[in-house]
């Protein structure tokens, strides 16, 4: 019945992810911590993460001609908030990490849509927001194993095509993905039945993320990003209800 679970979260999560570049960790990291432990979770969710994400870099591929530069600071910063977080994973309640990024989601998708009017800046004109937005989606793949909703909130509110939109975002996953794999391998949370489990949830991986590609070919232009902000909106909806009671902790 664990299986099964973590299979089905696989299956959907991995779709979603082919067609707005998140949701796989999103439901797949709660359904493995809920029989594993936090670290070895990630370190379980990591390895098909990145390799769903070099699918959509390289399906998205001609997107490169227009350039990565200007994303370089938002990369930088992410490394940062990655060594953060990975300091401060075994030492945290990570529920108050999840409650705080669906409460950020909700904030920044709720922004975005009021000022949908307003002309969205290219990436080169906001450094310092790719910066902030870089340390605090490092921050939460190192804790909770989730950084893509907030990459993607970044990517949304700049003036990028769909296709350069999920190059980014999956390229990102990629670099930030390998470094948390490495230092997750160097801290031995691959044992063998974590390898195990991640061998075994590859193939509803990789069939939720065929049906995804499809939905993804198929979607307009302003469809797309109203699906992918309607994402961002329920699932940040879903962190706050699931983590609310750690708040009672303290009552």
């Amino acid at each position: 019945m664990n299986l099964i679970l973590v299979f089905i979260a696989a299956f959907v999560g991995s779709g979603l992810k082919a067609i707005g570049g998140f949701g796989f960790a999103t439901l797949a990291t709660p359904a493995v911590a809920l029989f594993w432990e936090v670290p070895t979770a990630i370190a379980v969710i990591s390895v098909p993460t990145m390799l769903t994400s070099l699918l959509n870099a390289y399906r998205t591929h001609e997107a490169a001609r227009e350039g990565l530069g200007p994303f370089l600071p938002f990369v930088a910063a992410s490394f940062a908030g990655l060594a953060i977080g990975l300091t401060i994973l075994l030492r945290l309640d990570t529920r108050f990490m999840k409650l705080f990024l669906g409460v950020f989601l909700i904030g920044q998708v709720i922004w975005q849509w009021l000022h949908i009017e307003k002309a969205a800046k290219a990436p080169e004109d906001s450094p310092l927001r790719g910066i902030g937005m870089g340390l605090l989606a490092g921050i939460m793949l190192g804790t909770v194993g989730m950084p893509s909703h907030i990459i993607a909130t970044y990517l949304t509110g700049l003036k990028l095509s769909k296709t350069r939109y999920l190059f980014v975002l999956s390229t990102s996953q990629v670099v930030l993905r390998a470094v948390a794999i490495v230092s997750l391998a160097a801290a031995g949370a691959y044992s063998k039945d974590a390898v195990a489990l991640m061998i075994a949830v590859t193939v509803p991986v990789f069939a939720g993320f065929f049906l995804g590609t499809r939905l993804f070919n198929w979607l307009p232009e302003k469809a797309f990003f109203r699906t992918v902000m309607a994402l961002l909106l329920i699932m940040a909806a879903s962190l706050v209800a699931a983590n609310w009671g750690v708040l009672y902790a303290f009552s």
